[in-house]
């Protein structure tokens, strides 16, 4: 995430949040990094939730079309 906010912060017009995820395979943890500050949800997503995590990762492009 920070290879892509560093990346990003060579074009303005690009986005001040860094969005990404992690998983184990069964296991999902969201993460959103703005500036200095990284905000990790605490709450676990599992597989068996995949609507729910599907829906988290499109949330990015859905803000980025305002």
């Amino acid at each position: 995430m920070m290879a892509a906010q560093l990346f990003n912060q060579r074009d303005p017009a690009e986005p001040a949040i860094v969005y990404g995820g992690v998983t184990t395979g069964t296991e999902w943890k969201f993460l959103q990094l703005q500036g200095t500050v990284c905000q990790i949800d605490q709450r676990s997503y599992f597989i068996v939730e995949l609507t729910q995590s599907l829906g988290i990762l499109g949330l990015p492009f859905c803000r980025s079309k305002r």
